[in-house]
Formats: structure tokens, C-alpha cells, sequence
């Protein structure tokens, strides 16, 4: 990591009153958290598409039964 980056880190860790692995281990789940999870209205969008409701109903079955295969 460069000596910008570093400081940058350093000053916003500093500014919440927090350790830098503190700070950067909260960034990272935030960050984790925002991209593995769904924003309520891309779930309205989502249920309401019938026809891809109806596909993941069916893959979600198929991967219960274990068929098909998984890639």
C-alpha cells in the first residue's frame, strides 16, 4: 500500500476514533455486506418477473434433488 493510501486509511480510522484494522475490517463487510445482499427494490423487481420467479423455483428444486450438474 502507497504512503497516500495509508494516510488517507489512517486519518478516517482516526476521525471515527478507531484502530486502522478496525476501520478497514469494517469497510471490507460493509462492502461484502453491499455486494452479497440484494436492495429491497431489486427484490420488488425480481418477484414480480413471474417467469424467472418460476426458474429459480425450479433450479432451487433441481439443486435440492441434486440433478443436473453444478458448474
Amino acid at each position: 500500500m502507497d504512503e497516500a493510501t495509508y494516510r488517507l486509511i489512517a486519518e478516517a480510522a482516526q476521525a471515527d476514533n478507531r484502530s486502522i484494522s478496525n476501520f478497514v475490517e469494517t469497510a471490507a463487510r460493509q462492502k461484502a455486506a453491499a455486494e452479497i445482499l440484494v436492495s429491497e427494490s431489486e427484490m420488488v423487481e425480481i418477484r414480480a418477473d413471474r417467469r424467472l420467479v418460476r426458474r429459480l423455483q425450479r433450479g432451487h428444486r433441481d439443486a435440492v434433488a441434486r440433478r443436473g450438474k453444478f458448474v
